[in-house]
C-alpha cells in the first residue's frame, strides 16, 4: 500500500510541476538561467538563495534544473489545509521562527532531521532561504545560521565522507509582482562543506559562521544588492533613472550590479536626494516598431482572451492578499486555476453562438 502511494504521489507531483513549468514560461516575460554548469549532476547539493518573492522564488528554482526539489519555508503559510495541501505537494517543509512560538520553534529540530536525511541519501537537492525572510528591497540581508547547522549536521551524520556541496543562487527579477517580467536565476561558485570539517572538529561555532560568512562572499556576487541601505530609495531611483534596458538578462545584471556599485561608493560620501516623482521602475527593451506591427494581431487576440481573468484576479488579490510580497506567487498559483476555467467558459460560450 505505501508503494502504491508513493507512486500516486510521484505521478500527481510530476503532473503539477508539468502544468507549473507551463504557467511559468506565461507568467514571465523572459526567462534565464545563468552558470548552469556550477551544479552537481548528482550527489547532496543544498542551494542557498536570496528571498524576494515568497513561494515563487522556490518555482523558480524548480525549473531551472532538473532535479527535484524539496523547499524550507517559512511555517505560517501553512496554517490553511488547502495551502499546505499544495505546498506539501511541491515538497516544501515548513520551517518555525521565534515569532511563532517557543513550542513551535522545537517541531524545528524535526524538520533538520528530515532535511538531513533528504541531502544524506543524495537524490534530492534541498533550497534554504538563507536569509530567514523574504523582503521586495533589492538588498542581500544577513544569513541566518540555519543553513549551516543543517551542512554541518548532515557531515556529522554521514560520519563526514558525503561530499556535501552548497551552491548560492542569486534570484533576479525584472519587476517583483508584474506579470510578464523578467526572471535571471544566476548560480554562483559551489562551496564545498568537507573543506570546512577540520575547522567544525576544533570550534563548531567558529566553523558555522565562516560558512556563512563565505556564503555571504558568494552570494553577493550573484545577487543585485543596494548598500548602503539608509540610502536606498536613492540609489535605488538613481540606478533605475541611469540604466540601459537589455535583451539579455544576464548582460542586464552584470551592468545593472555594477552601476549600482558606482552609485553606492558615491552616495557614501555625497549622497544626493532625488525627488519621490522622480521615481521609476525597470524598464524592458523596447521591441522594434516592425515586430509590433507584426506582432500585433496574436498580442488583440491574447489581450481580449485573458484580460478579464486578469482584471479579476488583479482585483481580488488587492483585496484578498495582505502582504505584497505574496503578489506574484498568488497571482500564478491562482492563475493554474482561475486561466483553465475563464478558457473553458470562453469555449463553451462559442460553442453556444456557433453551434460547433
Amino acid at each position: 500500500m505505501g508503494e502504491i502511494k508513493k507512486i500516486i504521489h510521484r505521478i500527481y507531483y510530476n503532473t503539477l510541476r508539468f502544468f507549473l513549468s507551463i504557467l511559468m514560461r506565461f507568467y514571465f516575460r523572459q526567462w534565464q538561467v545563468a552558470n548552469y554548469d556550477k551544479i552537481p549532476h548528482k550527489g547532496p547539493v543544498l542551494f542557498a538563495a536570496n528571498h524576494q518573492n515568497a513561494f515563487l522564488d522556490a518555482l523558480t528554482l524548480l525549473f531551472a534544473q532538473p532535479r527535484n526539489v524539496y523547499f524550507l519555508v517559512r511555517a505560517n503559510i501553512f496554517e490553511h489545509p488547502v495551502a499546505r495541501f499544495w505546498l506539501e505537494s511541491l515538497r516544501m517543509l515548513p520551517i518555525y521562527r521565534v515569532r511563532d512560538g517557543l513550542r513551535s520553534v522545537a517541531k524545528n529540530d524535526e524538520i533538520i532531521d528530515k532535511s538531513v536525511d533528504i541531502l544524506s541519501k543524495g537524490v534530492d537537492p534541498l533550497l534554504v532561504f538563507a536569509e530567514g525572510n523574504h523582503n521586495l528591497k533589492r538588498t542581500l540581508r544577513p544569513l541566518q545560521k540555519g543553513i549551516a547547522r543543517i551542512a554541518f549536521a548532515t557531515m556529522e551524520a554521514n560520519n563526514f565522507e558525503i561530499d556535501l556541496v552548497v551552491v548560492p543562487v542569486g534570484l533576479y527579477y525584472g519587476r517583483h509582482t508584474r506579470f510578464r517580467s523578467d526572471m535571471l536565476i544566476n548560480f554562483g561558485d559551489p562551496i564545498y562543506v568537507k573543506e570546512y570539517i577540520p575547522l567544525y572538529k576544533e570550534n563548531a561555532n567558529k566553523a558555522y559562521m565562516k560558512l556563512v560568512n563565505d556564503l555571504y562572499e558568494k552570494l553577493d556576487k550573484v545577487v543585485l544588492s543596494i548598500h548602503p541601505t539608509e540610502y536606498y530609495d536613492q540609489i535605488e531611483n538613481e540606478w533605475l533613472h541611469k540604466r540601459t534596458p537589455k535583451h539579455d538578462m544576464l548582460e542586464q545584471f552584470l551592468e545593472d550590479k555594477k552601476l549600482v556599485e558606482e552609485i553606492s561608493k558615491r552616495y557614501e560620501h555625497e549622497p544626493v536626494s532625488i525627488p519621490d516623482e522622480a521615481k521609476a521602475e525597470p524598464v524592458p527593451p523596447t521591441p522594434s516598431l516592425i515586430y509590433r506591427i507584426v506582432m500585433f494581431p496574436v498580442f488583440l487576440y491574447g489581450f481580449i482572451n485573458s484580460y478579464p481573468s486578469y482584471m479579476l484576479l488583479d482585483l481580488l488579490i488587492r483585496k484578498v492578499v495582505t502582504d505584497i510580497h505574496f503578489y506574484g506567487s498568488v497571482k500564478k498559483a491562482s492563475n493554474l486555476i482561475l486561466a483553465p476555467l475563464v478558457f473553458l467558459l470562453q469555449t463553451l460560450i462559442l460553442y453556444f453562438i456557433i453551434g460547433s
